[in-house]
């Protein structure tokens, strides 16, 4: 064939692969919005329940807006709750409540949640919509811990939910609260205890079922609690109760399927579970056959899972070259969607394997890789995580000098590279952290030389009224000026500033906002309104501001000990001046009077 024909009949291929590509994405987005405006022409035309119910199925989650259209959304909701209202239908109004706040949860829009949550809830419970007030209690819950990981204050939280279910003897309730606590346990490594109330979950959702055995939420319900209860099981390393688990779920999950025609969501966990018993067990045929139906089910954002069992059954089998590949796959994807931790953790396991294959030149990819992504992450526990991996290897070391003694000149080798790598690694870390900390007191010194700046300006002013001259002018010719309210709170500014600036009283740790306002001989409120008048902040914070400036110079001028330069700016005690100067700088005042005199 001839050169051009062979390019022009690839020419044609792409084209065609590139027509067909666009006319999929041309189709996903043509069904929305054929659907979209199927449901608006039926809202637009009907009225009543069937108008209730296409602003219903319009703004359920189920139909997937773009990212770009939420906000049409949240137009189409409040239409809905409005449409609802009107026709004085609670039940369509709870459905539309649920929307919005589904639609707020999933779009992390926070701070809408946070303003109508409270109102939608007192809804639900006056209305007995018991599955919403519980669902949107639990959010409530995570939305004030989650992020904090205050496991003690989320654990009362939900025990008042958990009481307050039982009082109204609302099931749908305490499952989700025994759900919750256990999901809790689990992440305190409290697995006897997250053990109990998985349990008590399954119970009370099988319980559920025999009372509601349409809905579909119940028995997802239970497949969550059958799922939180292996993790506990494996936890606790007890295989043979997660073994007798395993045929009970199994029949939950073909019970699903029977019922509502499509595969169990958390069928896959069930796939996961088994393939990781069997490679406890050493039986890697078994776990391979469980991985490979696990990755007939999942979406393509969870194939790593697949990739971490193949690389676990491979390890087994002392494949390591294989293993190494399942982890670069893994490794590759997850750097690709930010989940760096997921790739930090992954490159420890890939340099434990190489150890263990005495491919010691390859740690210092690894090392360069670990290094790379704890800058990019900023992680301060740098050091742990590399103790980690040292730890790991020396373990990996000692075993194979107990299984491989005839090459143990090689593996004193290998420990000498690695732990030269460790110093390595020390003082680049060292010189880093060193070279920012250089960079925040260089800001820290322009910071003040502005503030110096900005306080011989202000010192120089005769006047906090507006700059205009007209204005000014005006004011003083038409009205006494001890009667008009810019005069006196002019009057007010300068006093204060004469006071802090030129008195300096801010320089006696004794000093109040009380003390300032009776000396001046206003009132509270007043002096507030002045300090934000003409410092456009408050007393106290702008005290703060003149005390650490002065201690910035103290610390590069003088030869004052800490403690003296504490009393001196008025700060008092050393703890108060060191966590002010933190609080602000993020950096010790010690440290500051080091890099100062050293590097500028």
């Amino acid at each position: 064939m001839k050169l051009t024909t062979r390019f022009f009949i690839q020419g044609l291929l792409c084209l065609f692969i590139c027509f067909i590509s666009a006319t999929a994405i041309y189709g996903q987005n043509n069904d929305f919005q054929h659907k979209k405006d199927s449901l608006l022409n039926v809202i637009a035309s009907t009225q009543g329940e069937e108008k209730l119910k296409a602003y219903g199925v319009l703004t359920n989650s189920q139909l997937q807006f773009p990212d770009e259209e939420i906000d049409s959304k949240l137009q189409y909701i409040n239409d809905f709750i409005l449409e609802a209202r009107k026709q004085k239908n609670k039940e369509y109004e709870s459905i539309a409540y649920r929307n919005k706040l589904a639609c707020f949860w999933n779009h992390l829009k926070f701070d809408e949640f946070d303003r109508v949550v409270n109102e939608y809830l007192s809804f639900f419970k006056k209305n007995n919509f018991h599955g919403n007030y519980y669902d949107f209690y639990e959010c409530l819950i995570l939305r004030r811990y989650g992020g904090t990981n205050n496991y003690k204050h989320m654990i009362e939280g939900v025990k008042e939910m958990y009481i307050e279910a039982q009082q109204e003897d609302c099931l749908y309730g305490i499952i989700k609260a025994t759900s919750l606590i256990a999901n809790i346990y689990i992440e305190e490594k409290r697995y006897e205890e997250a053990e109990k109330y998985y349990r008590e979950t399954i119970k009370n959702a099988l319980k559920l079922i025999k009372e509601e055995p349409g809905q579909l939420n119940n028995y997802r319900l239970v497949s969550s609690g059958y799922y939180g209860l292996s993790n506990a099981l494996w936890a606790q390393n007890k295989i043979n109760e997660l073994l007798s688990l395993m045929p009970v779920w199994k029949k939950h999950t073909t019970v699903f399927e029977k019922k509502f025609d499509y595969p169990e969501p958390n069928l896959r966990y069930y796939y996961k579970c088994y393939a990781e018993i069997y490679i406890e067990k050493g039986e890697y045929d078994l776990a391979e056959s469980y991985c490979d139906s696990m990755k007939s089910i999942i979406s393509p954002l969870e194939l790593f899972f697949v990739w971490n069992i193949k690389a676990a059954i491979c390890n087994g089998r002392e494949e390591y070259d294989s293993a190494i590949n399942w982890i670069d796959k893994i490794i590759e994807d997850r750097t690709n969607l930010g989940d760096l931790s997921q790739v930090i953790f992954c490159l420890i396991k890939k340099a434990s394997m190489l150890s263990e294959m005495g491919r010691a030149k390859e740690l210092y990819s690894v090392f360069d890789s670990y290094i790379e992504l704890n800058d990019s992450l900023r992680l301060l526990e740098n050091n742990a995580q590399l103790d980690e991996i040292r730890t790991q290897y020396e373990v990996d070391k000692y075993v194979a000098e107990k299984e491989q003694q005839r090459i143990i000149i090689f593996s004193l080798i290998v420990v000498c590279v690695v732990s030269l790598i460790a110093l390595g690694i020390w003082i680049y870390y060292y010189r880093k952290v060193t070279q920012k900390n250089r960079t925040l007191a260089q800001q820290i010194k322009k910071l003040t030389i502005q503030q110096e700046e900005q306080i011989n300006e202000m010192l120089a002013k005769t006047s906090f009224l507006s700059d205009s001259p007209n204005e000014t002018t005006a004011v003083e010719t038409t009205i006494n000026p001890d009667l008009c309210i810019e005069s006196r709170m002019d009057k007010l500014c300068i006093a204060i500033r004469d006071l802090l600036l030129k008195e300096k009283i801010y320089r006696n740790s004794t000093i109040t906002q009380e003390q300032v306002v009776e000396r001046l001989g206003t009132n509270k409120n007043v002096f507030a309104k002045a300090m934000e008048y003409c410092l456009k902040t408050t007393f106290k914070d702008y005290v703060n501001s003149l005390r650490l400036k002065d201690a910035v110079q103290l610390l590069e001028h003088s030869d004052l000990s800490i403690e003296e330069i504490s009393e001196m700016i008025g700060f008092g005690t050393i703890r108060t001046l060191q966590n002010q100067f933190n609080t602000k700088y993020n950096m010790t005042p010690k440290n500051y009077r080091y890099l100062a005199k050293t590097t500028m």
